[in-house]
């Protein structure tokens, strides 16, 4: 494959899918009218037998004068009859009607309440599918994908403009929530039916209508949308497939570390894949997706990105032997950071691990125990094991027990959400299930009869979990779209979100306009450089006695002003806090930016002066004294010290260019346990240092009281690192900050200066682990190793040693 120009993903508002919350209320079944009563047609019975009776009282009667007396009684009860007759078909046909027109009423509300139901499901389905989309579409579309827009994953661009591409963020809800198929979940609306509980019979007129209601009200229950578990809460999970399912459950795997690689950023999630040599092939994919470049702590995202040689992916036992350690080393980093009471509950551990443990198979994958040698027992009798090995002896490393089982995998298997870490398994049998799993999905599902057999379920492992849930398509990817995929991602580069951090480590060369070229350094056009002189009125050219050394969050360069922040000042900071790189940081800045004529070295220290000493030759460096442990040698520097200054009152006032002397003193607590006096002996010496070009910086493991209370009047900038205790930071800098700087992250500290301006930064080191190719543009050795060199002593200071004053 062809070199790509990376491609920067910025962080973008993310637009979330409008999913329903709507409840639909199913129409009450309507209150039908009653049909005519009964006794209306007993009315008419009555009303037609009297008729009769008259009739055959009328056809009996010889007497012709009393028929006609019989004759309207007869005509009456007919006419009841009649009447009573027709009312009641009257009646019963307009109740009729009625309850037709009741009865379309309802089915008709009953229908415009299902077509706002399948409006909603559709509008859930399909803002389900727009946030978990699948990685590919199969051939054969099924039937829970028709009537949806779908783009999957394979199909998305890949580039800055896609607003979906990293877009989780740890603080969002659906963080490394990850999808693995297609399943029925409830729904996010609800079909509420309201029913007249005071009937307690119900009109059979209805029971086709009510069925209709009942039925809408289980049908839109459940949608079927993308199953997903969140593996922040679900501890370890596993994927459970024997014999001809275990393939189908690796492909499974392989389409989740899709997912995850799709929706979120490597700023925010890291992927380590311990797999068999044997799935090598199946798993070479994984190697070009920026989530598997080795996370290193130490170093900034950037350079994360960047150390590209190594990845974490493991094949064999050798790779995951080597591998297990790191996972070990940087858990149990994290199990520390949780017990830091400075460090923030609240703020999760990132980036998240995610430990993808593929099945290793027992014969094949692990390594066998070897043969025992013969051992005789006590007594001197027969062997115990007689069997000898004939073959040489192996001396590579074994992996006798699947990574699942190891020790260095006891951290990542605790179900502890706030160390930043889960762990994605395939196992071929619940045997293999890591103890503390909270969730296997299941691929051995018996057939279930008539209905549609799931190809996975989903249990919860707990005393009382809840139903298992089916998952009828599990998501499975081709091999082609997954190294495509990988193909697509391996340019894409995360704009870091901790540009606004404080580095955790800065070169010193770095810090300079343009920076330092080791291989063409030339000290004569640096001492000329604009940026670090001023012209006065007259046209000579000063040294303005500013030099950087760190940087302040958003990249900004620290600068310390000898001038306008002293003269004079304090350093302090605990063993391991990074003070004696910062004092060699200074020195070598004073060196790098001004000529030896414009800027002296006095250096002291109280012992060894191990820090101090490679600048003992540089030209600037008028004297070095180590070892200043006596009285008679405390004595000796304040005699010379008051020398030269008395000196230069002389020579100034003869008008005469000096070149300003900085005065460096480590360990200068101890000094003064040893001397009380030296502390008023040197500031009445330097009181005018401004006036006489002289500049104090006192450096200590800790302000010693006497310090914070003597020194404070006497100093004018303070630059404290990481304190022992808060009353140490307090004393320095009137406030407990110090204190709670990181112990991990040596030179992180503050500068007090100004009119108590506080400003926290990264101080640079002249000491940075390079490459041989850095230094000197030659090839990498075979075996890649950085080696540590020190540039200072290396390069630069023998640069700086040939030129002389």
């Amino acid at each position: 494959m062809s070199y790509q120009q990376p491609t920067t993903i910025s962080r973008k508002a993310r637009i979330w899918p409008e999913i329903p919350q709507e409840t639909v209320q199913l129409p009450a079944p309507p209150q039908l009218p009653q049909a005519p009563q009964p006794s209306m047609l007993t009315s008419v019975l009555f009303s037609l037998l009297g008729t009769g009776t008259y009739a055959l009282i009328v056809t009996n009667n010889s007497n012709g004068r009393a028929q006609y007396l019989f004759l309207p009684f007869l005509a009456i009860s007919g006419m009841m009859a009649l009447g009573t007759l027709t009312s009641y078909s009257v009646q019963f046909i307009g109740t009729r009607r009625q309850i037709k027109r009741y009865l379309a009423s309802y089915r008709r509300k009953l229908e415009e309440a299902e077509e706002r139901l399948q409006a909603l499901q559709l509008q859930e389905r399909q803002a389900r599918i727009e946030q978990d989309p699948p990685f590919v579409l199969p051939a054969a579309s099924p039937e829970w994908y028709q009537e949806l827009s779908i783009r999957p994953l394979i199909e998305q661009r890949f580039d800055d403009q896609n607003v979906s591409l990293w877009a989780r963020r740890p603080d969002d809800p659906d963080f490394l929530s990850v999808r693995v198929g297609m399943g029925l979940r409830p729904a996010s609306f609800s079909v509420h039916r309201n029913m007249h509980h005071d009937r307690l019979d119900v009109d059979r007129q209805l029971e086709e209508q009510n069925a209709y209601a009942q039925q809408l009200q289980e049908k839109y229950k459940q949608v079927m949308v993308p199953l997903t578990v969140s593996l922040p809460e679900q501890g370890p999970i596993a994927l459970v497939g024997s014999k001809e399912r275990l393939t189908r459950a690796r492909n499974a795997l392989h389409a989740m570390v899709g997912q995850i690689a799709y929706h979120h950023s490597p700023e925010d999630v890291r992927i380590i894949i311990l797999a068999p040599r044997s799935q090598e092939n199946a798993w070479h994919w994984a190697t070009l997706l920026p989530h598997t470049i080795q996370y290193d702590p130490r170093l900034s995202g950037e350079n994360n990105d960047e150390h590209e040689g190594k990845r974490a992916v493991a094949f064999g036992a050798a790779e995951v032997l080597e591998q297990l350690p790191l996972i070990s080393r940087e858990l149990g980093r994290r199990e520390l950071l949780l017990g830091d009471s400075r460090r923030d509950e609240k703020q999760p551990i990132l980036p998240h691990l995610i430990i993808v443990v593929d099945h290793f198979d027992p014969e094949t994958d692990l390594d066998q125990p070897t043969l025992a040698m013969p051992v005789l027992k006590p007594e001197g009798g027969h062997p115990l094991t007689t069997t000898i090995p004939n073959t040489p002896v192996d001396y590579r490393p074994h992996l006798s027990i699947s990574p699942l089982k190891r020790p260095e995998m006891t951290l990542a298997l605790t179900p502890q959400a706030r160390l930043g870490v889960s762990v994605l398994s395939v196992n071929a049998s619940r045997a293999e299930v890591p103890t503390t799993s909270k969730l296997i999905i299941d691929l051995d599902v018996p057939p279930q009869g008539d209905t549609q057999t799931p190809q996975a379920l989903l249990h919860e492992l707990s005393p009382t979990p809840p139903p298992a849930v089916a998952c009828l398509e599990l998501d499975s990817v081709p091999q082609q779209a997954l190294t495509y995929f990988a193909q697509r991602l391996q340019p894409l580069k995360a704009m870091s979100t901790k540009r606004l951090e404080l580095r955790t480590q800065v070169d010193l060369r770095m810090l300079f306009e343009p920076p330092l070229d080791l291989a063409h350094y030339d000290p004569l056009s640096r001492w000329s450089d604009p940026l670090f002189h001023t012209t006065d009125s007259r046209g000579n050219e000063k040294p303005t006695m500013r030099i950087p050394i760190g940087l302040k969050i958003g990249d900004e360069v620290q600068y310390l002003d000898f001038l306008k922040d002293g003269p004079h000042g304090l350093l302090i900071g605990q063993t391991g806090s990074g003070k004696s790189e910062l004092l060699q940081t200074i020195v070598m800045a004073l060196a790098i930016a001004y000529r030896p004529t414009e800027v002296n070295f006095l250096l002291i220290d109280y012992k060894a002066g191990l820090a101090l000493e490679p600048f003992r030759h540089l030209p600037h460096t008028i004297g070095f004294l180590s070892n200043v442990s006596s009285p008679a040698l405390i004595q000796r520097f304040i005699t010379m010290l008051r020398a030269e200054a008395t000196r230069r009152e002389i020579k100034l006032k003869e008008g005469k260019t000096l070149p300003r002397l900085v005065i460096i003193i480590d360990e200068f607590a101890e000094m003064l346990k040893r001397t009380d006096s030296v502390l008023d002996e040197l500031f009445t010496i330097t009181r005018v240092g401004r006036e006489i070009g002289m500049h104090l910086l006192l450096a200590a493991q800790r302000p010693e009281g006497i310090i914070a209370t003597r020194v404070r009047d006497y100093v004018q900038y303070r630059l404290c690192l990481r304190c022992a205790s808060p009353e140490d930071s307090r004393e320095v800098l009137r406030r407990v900050d110090a204190a709670n700087l990181p112990a991990s992250i040596p030179g992180r500290g503050y500068l007090l200066h100004g009119d108590n301006q506080l400003d926290l930064f990264q101080a640079a080191r002249v000491t940075i682990p390079v490459t041989l190719e850095q230094l000197y543009h030659q090839p990498r050795t075979p075996s890649g190793k950085h080696v540590s060199l020190d540039p200072t002593n290396d390069i630069l200071l023998a640069q700086l040693t040939k030129e002389k004053p």
